[in-house]
């Protein structure tokens, strides 16, 4: 097959598209094999299911690795595009979040790192940082007004955001876009513990 952007291989599906990022829905069913497909932009990589996988560059060697939900990974394709591959080696569903960033310049967006006692830093970018976010019952986290943007995605447990006077509900692979400065509270009604990546947007 020949290659094809990744908007148009099927087992990729554009699900949301700001000024930015562009968040892409990817499902690799079990032993099953995308198109050859090109990545062209920098991108935050988000796994949501615990997964062995084969991935294979054009003119290289096949590369397996296993990925567990919350894995979350920043690929410099802008810098530097890429023509691949990827099966899935499980017997079950492959599933991922791509999250192209489409700003090319900060311009004038501020933002500092968060300082909360649930929110683990796990690397930072010129244009995102990502965090994994715990959140316990009756500990909600608040996240203050900020000049950048979030994505939240809901990895497991069910989890409940008040976000401008609204309330939303987010199952496990859920997301919510949260625009700049905005106010909002994450919280768990449930027994267990809920997780979630938290990427801030520059």
């Amino acid at each position: 097959m020949a290659q094809v952007p990744v908007d148009k291989e099927p087992f990729h599906k554009v699900v949301l598209e700001n000024e930015y990022f562009r968040l892409i829905d990817g499902r690799v069913p079990a032993l099953d094999t995308t198109w050859m497909h090109i990545h062209a932009a920098n991108s935050v990589v988000v796994f949501l299911s615990k997964t062995k996988f084969g991935i294979q560059n054009a003119g290289e060697k096949p590369v397996v690795t296993e990925v567990s939900p919350g894995d979350v990974v920043y690929r410099a394709y802008g810098d530097n595009p890429v023509n691949h591959k990827v099966w899935d080696q499980s017997r079950s569903l492959f599933h991922f979040w791509v999250v192209e960033l489409v700003k090319q310049h900060l311009g004038g967006d501020t933002c500092s790192a968060l300082s909360l006692a649930h929110a683990k830093l796990q690397w930072r970018e010129k244009l995102v940082i990502a965090y994994q976010l715990e959140i316990d019952k009756g500990e909600p986290i608040y996240l203050p007004k900020s000049n950048c943007a979030y994505l939240l995605i809901n990895i497991s447990g069910v989890t409940s955001v008040d976000l401008k006077n609204s309330k939303r509900s987010l199952q496990s692979d859920d997301f919510l876009f949260v625009p700049p400065q905005s106010e909002i509270e994450i919280y768990t009604g449930h027994k267990e513990t809920a997780e979630c990546v938290l990427l801030e947007l520059k």
